[in-house]
Protein backbone atom coordinates (compact mmCIF):
# COMPACT_ATOMS: atom_id res chain seq x y z
CA UNK A 1 0.00 0.00 0.00
CA UNK A 2 1.42 3.36 -0.97
CA UNK A 3 0.65 6.80 0.30
CA UNK A 4 0.84 10.16 -1.43
CA UNK A 5 1.82 13.39 0.24
CA UNK A 6 0.35 16.57 -1.13
CA UNK A 7 2.26 19.80 -0.53
CA UNK A 8 0.15 22.93 -0.61
CA UNK A 9 1.89 26.25 -1.19
CA UNK A 10 0.05 29.43 -0.46
CA UNK A 11 -0.34 31.82 -3.38
CA UNK A 12 0.46 34.59 -0.93
CA UNK A 13 3.88 33.02 -0.34
CA UNK A 14 4.64 32.63 -4.05
CA UNK A 15 3.65 36.09 -5.18
CA UNK A 16 6.62 37.98 -3.60
CA UNK A 17 9.04 35.39 -5.02
CA UNK A 18 7.58 35.63 -8.51
CA UNK A 19 7.55 39.41 -8.32
CA UNK A 20 11.23 39.50 -7.34
CA UNK A 21 12.15 37.16 -10.20
CA UNK A 22 10.21 39.30 -12.65
CA UNK A 23 11.87 42.47 -11.35
CA UNK A 24 15.37 41.00 -11.71
CA UNK A 25 14.56 39.83 -15.23
CA UNK A 26 13.27 43.28 -16.18
CA UNK A 27 16.34 44.92 -14.66
CA UNK A 28 18.61 42.68 -16.70
CA UNK A 29 17.01 43.76 -19.95
CA UNK A 30 16.67 47.50 -19.29
CA UNK A 31 18.82 49.24 -21.93
CA UNK A 32 21.47 51.72 -20.82
CA UNK A 33 20.98 55.16 -22.30
CA UNK A 34 24.18 57.08 -23.00
CA UNK A 35 24.24 60.80 -23.74
CA UNK A 36 27.40 61.80 -25.66
CA UNK A 37 28.53 65.38 -26.09
CA UNK A 38 31.32 67.29 -27.74
CA UNK A 39 32.53 68.91 -24.52
CA UNK A 40 34.93 71.30 -26.21
CA UNK A 41 37.04 72.01 -29.28
CA UNK A 42 40.10 74.16 -28.67
CA UNK A 43 42.27 75.66 -31.42
CA UNK A 44 45.89 75.91 -30.26
CA UNK A 45 46.96 76.66 -33.85
CA UNK A 46 44.87 77.23 -36.98
CA UNK A 47 45.33 75.31 -40.20
CA UNK A 48 48.06 76.34 -42.64
CA UNK A 49 48.96 77.75 -45.08
CA UNK A 50 46.64 80.74 -44.89
CA UNK A 51 46.53 84.39 -45.88
CA UNK A 52 47.91 86.87 -43.37
CA UNK A 53 44.48 88.47 -43.06
CA UNK A 54 42.70 85.14 -42.43
CA UNK A 55 42.34 84.61 -38.68
CA UNK A 56 39.38 82.20 -38.57
CA UNK A 57 39.01 78.46 -39.19
CA UNK A 58 35.69 76.81 -40.08
CA UNK A 59 35.68 73.40 -38.34
CA UNK A 60 32.91 70.81 -38.52
CA UNK A 61 32.38 67.22 -37.44
CA UNK A 62 31.36 64.18 -39.47
CA UNK A 63 30.30 61.37 -37.15
CA UNK A 64 29.56 57.80 -38.23
CA UNK A 65 27.88 55.38 -35.80
CA UNK A 66 27.81 51.58 -36.14
CA UNK A 67 25.60 49.67 -33.68
CA UNK A 68 23.90 48.41 -31.77
CA UNK A 69 24.00 45.36 -34.03
CA UNK A 70 23.63 46.44 -37.68
CA UNK A 71 22.17 49.90 -37.04
CA UNK A 72 24.05 52.79 -38.67
CA UNK A 73 23.70 56.57 -38.27
CA UNK A 74 25.57 59.65 -39.44
CA UNK A 75 25.75 63.08 -37.82
CA UNK A 76 26.91 66.44 -39.17
CA UNK A 77 27.83 68.92 -36.44
CA UNK A 78 26.65 71.62 -36.75
CA UNK A 79 23.52 70.40 -38.54
CA UNK A 80 24.22 72.80 -41.40
CA UNK A 81 27.17 74.97 -42.32
CA UNK A 82 30.42 75.14 -40.35
CA UNK A 83 31.53 76.53 -37.02
CA UNK A 84 33.94 79.45 -36.61
CA UNK A 85 36.96 79.52 -34.32
CA UNK A 86 40.02 81.72 -33.77
CA UNK A 87 43.44 80.70 -32.46
CA UNK A 88 43.31 80.15 -28.71
CA UNK A 89 39.51 79.95 -28.68
CA UNK A 90 37.52 77.02 -27.25
CA UNK A 91 34.02 76.18 -28.43
CA UNK A 92 31.49 75.12 -25.77
CA UNK A 93 29.56 71.92 -25.19
CA UNK A 94 27.33 70.61 -27.97
CA UNK A 95 25.11 67.50 -27.93
CA UNK A 96 26.49 64.74 -30.13
CA UNK A 97 24.24 61.66 -29.99
CA UNK A 98 22.01 59.65 -27.63
CA UNK A 99 22.50 55.88 -27.65
CA UNK A 100 20.66 52.91 -26.17
CA UNK A 101 22.61 49.74 -25.38
CA UNK A 102 21.13 46.49 -24.12
CA UNK A 103 23.34 43.86 -22.45
CA UNK A 104 25.65 42.42 -25.11
CA UNK A 105 25.42 45.49 -27.36
CA UNK A 106 28.43 47.26 -28.85
CA UNK A 107 28.53 50.69 -30.49
CA UNK A 108 31.45 52.20 -32.40
CA UNK A 109 31.68 55.85 -33.34
CA UNK A 110 34.04 57.46 -35.82
CA UNK A 111 34.53 61.20 -35.27
CA UNK A 112 36.25 63.05 -38.10
CA UNK A 113 37.06 66.74 -37.70
CA UNK A 114 37.46 68.84 -40.84
CA UNK A 115 37.83 72.51 -41.64
CA UNK A 116 37.01 74.66 -44.61
CA UNK A 117 35.42 77.88 -45.71
CA UNK A 118 33.43 76.15 -48.43
CA UNK A 119 30.28 74.36 -47.29
CA UNK A 120 29.73 71.14 -49.26
CA UNK A 121 26.56 69.95 -47.58
CA UNK A 122 25.59 67.05 -49.85
CA UNK A 123 29.17 65.82 -50.28
CA UNK A 124 29.88 66.14 -46.55
CA UNK A 125 26.83 64.00 -45.73
CA UNK A 126 27.93 61.43 -48.31
CA UNK A 127 31.45 61.38 -46.83
CA UNK A 128 30.07 60.69 -43.35
CA UNK A 129 27.99 57.80 -44.70
CA UNK A 130 30.94 56.37 -46.63
CA UNK A 131 33.14 56.62 -43.53
CA UNK A 132 30.91 54.12 -41.72
CA UNK A 133 32.60 51.33 -43.67
CA UNK A 134 35.85 52.08 -41.83
CA UNK A 135 34.27 50.95 -38.54
CA UNK A 136 33.99 47.41 -39.93
CA UNK A 137 37.67 47.34 -40.87
CA UNK A 138 40.65 46.18 -38.77
CA UNK A 139 42.29 49.06 -36.92
CA UNK A 140 45.27 49.10 -39.32
CA UNK A 141 42.99 49.61 -42.32
CA UNK A 142 40.77 52.37 -40.92
CA UNK A 143 42.95 55.36 -41.82
CA UNK A 144 42.99 54.37 -45.48
CA UNK A 145 39.25 53.71 -45.50
CA UNK A 146 38.47 57.09 -43.93
CA UNK A 147 40.88 58.88 -46.27
CA UNK A 148 39.07 57.36 -49.26
CA UNK A 149 35.66 58.29 -47.85
CA UNK A 150 36.71 61.90 -47.27
CA UNK A 151 38.56 62.28 -50.58
CA UNK A 152 35.66 63.93 -52.48
CA UNK A 153 35.58 66.83 -50.00
CA UNK A 154 39.31 67.10 -49.23
CA UNK A 155 40.02 67.30 -52.97
CA UNK A 156 37.62 70.23 -53.09
CA UNK A 157 39.33 72.26 -50.40
CA UNK A 158 38.36 70.73 -47.04
CA UNK A 159 41.19 70.28 -44.53
CA UNK A 160 41.20 67.01 -42.56
CA UNK A 161 42.28 67.71 -38.98
CA UNK A 162 42.02 64.09 -37.82
CA UNK A 163 39.76 61.17 -36.91
CA UNK A 164 39.28 59.02 -33.81
CA UNK A 165 37.04 56.11 -32.81
CA UNK A 166 35.14 55.52 -29.58
CA UNK A 167 33.95 52.07 -28.49
CA UNK A 168 31.04 51.69 -26.06
CA UNK A 169 29.81 48.35 -24.67
CA UNK A 170 27.12 47.01 -22.37
CA UNK A 171 28.55 43.97 -20.61
CA UNK A 172 26.00 42.07 -18.52
CA UNK A 173 24.27 45.30 -17.59
CA UNK A 174 27.40 47.37 -16.91
CA UNK A 175 28.07 49.97 -19.60
CA UNK A 176 31.65 50.90 -20.50
CA UNK A 177 33.52 53.63 -22.29
CA UNK A 178 35.71 50.83 -23.59
CA UNK A 179 38.32 52.56 -25.78
CA UNK A 180 39.14 55.88 -27.45
CA UNK A 181 41.61 55.38 -30.30
CA UNK A 182 43.33 57.53 -32.91
CA UNK A 183 42.68 56.75 -36.58
CA UNK A 184 44.67 59.46 -38.38
CA UNK A 185 46.71 62.61 -37.58
CA UNK A 186 45.86 62.59 -33.88
CA UNK A 187 46.99 61.51 -30.43
CA UNK A 188 44.78 60.31 -27.57
CA UNK A 189 45.71 62.29 -24.45
CA UNK A 190 43.11 60.74 -22.12
CA UNK A 191 40.21 58.32 -22.19
CA UNK A 192 42.08 55.46 -23.88
CA UNK A 193 41.38 52.89 -21.15
CA UNK A 194 38.13 51.14 -20.21
CA UNK A 195 35.96 52.98 -17.68
CA UNK A 196 32.52 51.99 -16.43
CA UNK A 197 29.85 54.67 -16.59
CA UNK A 198 28.69 55.82 -13.18
CA UNK A 199 25.06 56.24 -12.16
CA UNK A 200 23.19 59.07 -13.92
CA UNK A 201 24.02 61.40 -11.04
CA UNK A 202 27.72 60.48 -11.16
CA UNK A 203 30.63 62.06 -12.97
CA UNK A 204 30.78 61.74 -16.76
CA UNK A 205 33.45 59.78 -18.59
CA UNK A 206 35.61 61.87 -20.91
CA UNK A 207 38.52 61.64 -23.30
CA UNK A 208 40.74 64.19 -25.05
CA UNK A 209 42.21 63.83 -28.54
CA UNK A 210 44.88 66.11 -30.01
CA UNK A 211 44.34 66.71 -33.74
CA UNK A 212 47.30 67.75 -35.89
CA UNK A 213 46.21 67.51 -39.53
CA UNK A 214 46.45 70.29 -42.15
CA UNK A 215 49.06 72.21 -40.19
CA UNK A 216 46.69 72.88 -37.30
CA UNK A 217 46.71 71.90 -33.64
CA UNK A 218 43.35 71.27 -31.99
CA UNK A 219 42.13 69.56 -28.83
CA UNK A 220 38.77 67.79 -28.86
CA UNK A 221 37.11 66.52 -25.71
CA UNK A 222 34.33 63.94 -25.93
CA UNK A 223 32.17 63.25 -22.90
CA UNK A 224 29.54 60.66 -22.04
CA UNK A 225 27.20 59.96 -19.15
CA UNK A 226 24.37 57.61 -18.30
CA UNK A 227 21.01 59.25 -18.88
CA UNK A 228 18.17 58.73 -16.33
Amino acid sequence: MSSKTTVSVSVGVLLPVLAAMSFRSAQHHVPAKIHLTLATLHAAALTAPRAATDSVDGPYFLVSVLGPRTKTETIHLPESGHLHIRRGEALGTRPLVDLSLEPGDTVRLLVSVLEGAKVQGTDEAAAAAASTEALSQPAAARAGAVSSALAPITKDGAHWLGSATLLLTNERGTTYWRALECVATCKVLSGATATAFAAPSGAPVAGVVELSGAGGSYHMQLQGRLAP
